[in-house]
């Protein structure tokens, strides 16, 4: 270290001094060091470089590309030291092919700071796919708040990866007017960009669930299926706002609603859900009754009211939402048979019927006596159901992973989910 510590000495005085020839000739060793050296003489010259400042930043900027990972990690802290007038140079890393370098050079400009954002701002409107890139996932490392505008703008880039790492850096920023641009992104050509879009609407929170929940009636069925596997995966944060919006003017924002409420499960959205069980428009009663099933347990006795009590086309959306459930359903469904309305009474013995569960067999042998004759025939062909079902069960045993409609402590109602983004 005699040398790089004699250089420094030497250039300890006046910025203006003219070097002489041996404080040349120490320059050039340190130069010599970093291109031609061994690692350790690399590693020395590179610490010593960072105290001697500008005129060592394009040897640094070569090192950055050096074989050994500890080279290369000590010229960005190098160049980090130097801070602003390292940055052109280092923008111009960022196109480099080589992830290994051009995750130090990002390393480099997070050490650097806010001093560099303008600079990378600039970098968005490059040539070169890579560096606009590299430009805005370190904006987002940074949490650049001024390069928002420029952020989202980058949204719109030609390239996907540029739209990716843009939607990532909006996502780390956090800011409210990043929304709606990332709501259009999610019908972007690209999945990994829609995917990005995704991560940074649920990670801006709070001010991202009324504008999606807008989204649900888009034109374009892939966005708004988007918009609420987003708001899905928002989860609990967004279940007072969709419960609200089961009673928006717009069919597709209730239908949408009811969907996502039923992925996320939360037992505040059954009254609301049973309510839809009456909408006007057949859609919107679909989706509330799958989404009811998916709730399962908490929403038996609220149906088994609905299916008791509703008008037609409510008990109806019941019954079936009780044929989903299955196997939990039965008991309560059993308690029906001594309601005082026949009707009740015949209904019930025919979805049980349906269900096709054995643990009906005894209820409904006894109402083989009622004195409603409805109420008898739909109990003795519920009866031959649930026993052609078991002599079925029994000569052909289902395969393993299959379960049958209705069989106890089965789910009837499990569907294929479309949660591809």
């Amino acid at each position: 270290m005699g040398i790089f510590r004699s250089l420094r000495e030497a250039l300890a005085g006046e910025g203006d001094r003219a070097l002489d020839d041996a404080e040349r000739e120490r320059v050039e060793s340190v130069r010599n060091a970093l291109a031609y050296g061994d690692v350790e003489a690399r590693w020395n010259a590179i610490r010593a470089a960072g105290e001697l400042g500008d005129a060592f930043i394009d040897p640094l900027i070569s090192a950055l590309n050096d074989e050994h990972w500890i080279v290369r990690r000590g010229a960005a802290q190098t160049l980090a030291k130097i801070g602003a007038p390292a940055v052109p140079p280092l923008v111009e890393m960022l196109g480099c092919e080589d992830e290994s370098v051009r995750r130090e050079v990002v390393q480099a400009f997070t050490l650097i700071g806010d001093t560099s954002v303008e600079s990378l701002v600039r970098a968005l409107s490059r040539d070169q796919p890579a560096i606009r890139e590299g430009a805005a996932r370190i904006l987002g490392e940074l949490g650049a708040q001024g390069a928002v505008a420029p952020l989202v703008e980058a949204l719109k880039d030609r390239e996907p990866g540029v739209r990716r790492e843009a939607a990532f850096a909006l996502k780390l920023i956090g800011h409210p007017d990043a929304v709606a641009p990332l709501i259009d992104l999610l019908g972007d050509e690209s999945g990994s960009v829609r995917i990005a879009a995704a991560e940074a609407l649920c990670a801006l929170g709070d001010s991202a669930i009324e504008p999606m929940i807008a989204a649900l009636a888009h034109p374009r069925p892939e966005l708004r299926q988007r918009a609420g596997l987003a708001l899905a995966s928002i989860g609990t944060p967004a279940v007072d706002a969709l419960v609200a919006a089961l009673g928006h003017e717009d069919p597709l924002v209730r239908q949408g609603a009811a969907e996502v409420l039923g992925r996320i499960g939360d037992s505040r959205a059954i009254p609301g859900l049973i309510r839809l069980l009456g909408d006007q428009v057949r859609n919107v009663r679909q989706e509330s009754v799958r989404a009811l099933s998916k709730l399962g347990y908490p929403a038996i006795s609220p149906l088994v009211s609905a299916f008791r009590e509703g008008d037609v086309v409510v008990q109806n959306c019941a019954m079936e939402a009780l044929w989903l459930i299955g196997g939990p359903a039965v008991r309560p469904l059993v308690d029906l048979l001594d309601d005082q309305n026949p009707d009740v009474r015949r209904r019930t013995a025919l979805l049980l019927g349906e269900m096709g569960d054995p643990a009906a067999t005894d209820a409904l042998t006894r109402v083989l006596g009622d004195p409603a004759p409805a109420v008898r025939r739909e109990a003795f062909e519920a009866l031959e159901k649930i026993r052609n079902r078991e002599q079925e069960r029994i000569s052909s045993p289902p395969k393993a992973g299959r379960g049958g409609k209705g069989s106890a402590g089965t789910s009837p109602g499990s569907r294929k989910k479309a949660d591809t983004l």
